[in-house]
């Protein structure tokens, strides 16, 4: 029996990796693998997949806000697919609704995914739409809003994690976005917009229209005549503040 699968991740390492898993079971059907809220509803609604893998945290519609919205004849069995650790991953380990925290290895991927075909066999479709609306608290409970942790990069042929914590500062590049920590540099393809969506605005502060700076990392801040900012950080790196953005820190 083949089963119909939908991705939903703003990540596209993300996306690759959960595309190279799937391409082991034979029995799979990727319909899609969509790269916001908005369109993973539309697609979702369209084909009716019997295993949706969902991140929370997305663009355009959130994973959370996505499941409250379909409005489908059949629900799909849904694995989150997070780098959001907290109390709830114990309350999936035993259910159809499961909950992949980032990075997962072959072996807790496969232990999911089996799980999921094997609910699939045995579960209808009332007992679906029990389990989810036995969760129904636990998903308002994750509409409040999370925060990245850990951002993956590619560096070459290798994928890095990053500790949001240690985030310097971000800067524009291009078309790219520029990340800046104690030792090293890394580039990734996204908006500076998007990204600074997933940083906590309690730690991370917009300084100018092409960079965000973490507080942590702040030594001092100095005025200049022309109503500007400098903002220097406790390496010494010194950063522009522009009057528009002052705001945001000084009060």
């Amino acid at each position: 029996m083949t089963y119909k699968v939908l991705i939903a991740d703003d990540e596209s390492i993300a996306r690759e990796i959960l595309q190279t898993q799937l391409k082991r079971y034979s029995q799979v059907e990727l319909l899609a693998a969509c790269t916001d809220g908005k369109k993973a509803l539309i697609a979702i609604e369209k084909h009716e997949p019997d295993i949706l893998f969902l991140d929370i945290q997305m663009p355009e519609l959130n994973g959370i806000d996505l499941v409250k919205s379909l409005k489908i004849n059949r629900l799909p069995l849904i694995i989150f697919v997070t780098a959001f650790d907290n109390y709830a991953i114990q309350a999936f380990e035993a259910n159809a609704i499961d909950y992949l925290l980032k990075p997962f290895d072959d072996e807790r991927f496969d232990r999911t995914f089996q799980r999921a075909l094997k609910q699939l066999e045995l579960t209808n479709k009332q007992e679906f739409t029990a389990v989810f609306e036995k969760y129904g608290q636990f998903f308002q409970q994750m509409s409040q809003p999370t925060y990245a942790e850990i951002v993956t990069v590619k560096d070459g042929g290798r994928i890095q994690l990053l500790k949001t914590a240690d985030l310097i500062y971000i800067e524009a590049d291009g078309n790219y976005i520029s990340l800046h920590t104690e030792k090293s540099r890394h580039l990734l393809s996204e908006t500076l917009a998007h990204f600074e969506s997933k940083l906590n605005p309690k730690t991370f502060v917009r300084i100018h229209r092409s960079t965000i700076v973490n507080l942590h990392f702040i030594k001092e801040i100095q005025s200049h005549f022309n109503g500007d900012y400098s903002v220097i950080l406790k390496n010494e790196k010194v950063l522009r503040m522009s009057r528009n953005f002052k705001d945001n820190l000084i009060r």
